[in-house]
């Protein structure tokens, strides 16, 4: 048992890993394949998890391509990534060294993670490298079915955190996969491959139109499963800010500087005082 993760149901067939305390991926036990939905800092073994969950053969879907959710894609074979998030990753990926012991890696690459949890026996700091993967099997578009076996995966392109994150849809079972585009912390949108105020604050008035379709909201930070009617209350209080309703303050983080806005156990952080876009 690894003291990394934290691997616990959340709902039937449904298993939430907790990666160090870092992030959260999922993993679906279906009867044709197991899903992985992220695959987190690539510091354990997401592999080995996911085959305490279910015994068929694994199909990983990320919700987007930032270190923190693909790092440890290397692992496995087949690859789902939205087709905008894997045109738009592709201009940068080229300059980034995804092999371990390449420049840049080792123990640089940790001092962002601020993990408290002791890392795996088997793990290498030196070597340790994120952004372990490589090209996708499948690009998703907009509509698009996964289907795994008991879960059919409705993908939706949202347009917030980065332009071509997708959000994952089960209707039957009325759970949203929500990666990094909803949760119940700061939301960062001042990244360079951020949707501006006014994109981001459509993405999230389409959002709001599935509340009731939605019982359980799953996203990818934190171990807390949101309602539906979280994401009328995330889309009422971003358009507060699109009109001049909310102040925002500075905040400073390691990928940026920006102006939050404060909704109390979350926030919105764009890139700069969205009066000024």
């Amino acid at each position: 048992m690894s003291s990394w993760f934290d691997l616990d149901q959340v709902l039937p067939d449904i298993w939430r890993l907790d990666d160090g305390g870092l992030d959260t991926c999922y993993v679906l036990r279906g009867s044709e394949r197991t899903g992985i939905i992220d695959t987190g800092q690539g510091v354990g073994s997401i592999a080995a998890q996911a085959a305490r969950v279910g015994n068929a053969p694994p199909l990983v879907i990320n919700t987007h391509v930032h270190p923190d959710h693909v790092s440890g894609n290397w692992e496995f074979e087949d690859v789902a990534i939205g087709a905008v998030e894997w045109r738009s990753a592709k201009e940068w990926l080229g300059t980034v060294s995804r092999e371990p012991g390449a420049p840049g890696s080792g123990r640089d690459a940790l001092k962002y993670l601020r993990t408290q949890r002791p890392f795996p026996p088997e793990f290498d700091a030196d070597t340790y490298r994120t952004y372990r993967m490589g090209e996708p099997t499948r690009l998703l578009n907009e509509g698009d079915v996964v289907s795994l076996g008991g879960f059919d995966l409705e993908v939706i392109v949202a347009a917030a955190h980065t332009l071509g994150s997708v959000l994952l849809l089960d209707r039957k079972r009325r759970v949203l996969f929500s990666g990094d585009t909803a949760l119940q912390r700061t939301m960062w949108l001042h990244l360079a491959m951020s949707a501006e105020p006014r994109v981001a604050v459509a993405t999230y008035r389409r959002l709001a139109a599935l509340a009731d379709e939605v019982d359980y909201i799953l996203p990818g930070h934190r171990t807390v499963v949101l309602p539906g009617s979280f994401l009328t209350e995330l889309a009422d209080n971003a358009e507060a800010v699109l009109q001049g309703r909310r102040e925002g303050q500075p905040m400073s983080t390691f990928a940026g500087d920006g102006t939050h806005y404060d909704f109390g156990d979350y926030g919105l952080l764009f890139a700069k005082p969205v009066e000024e876009w």
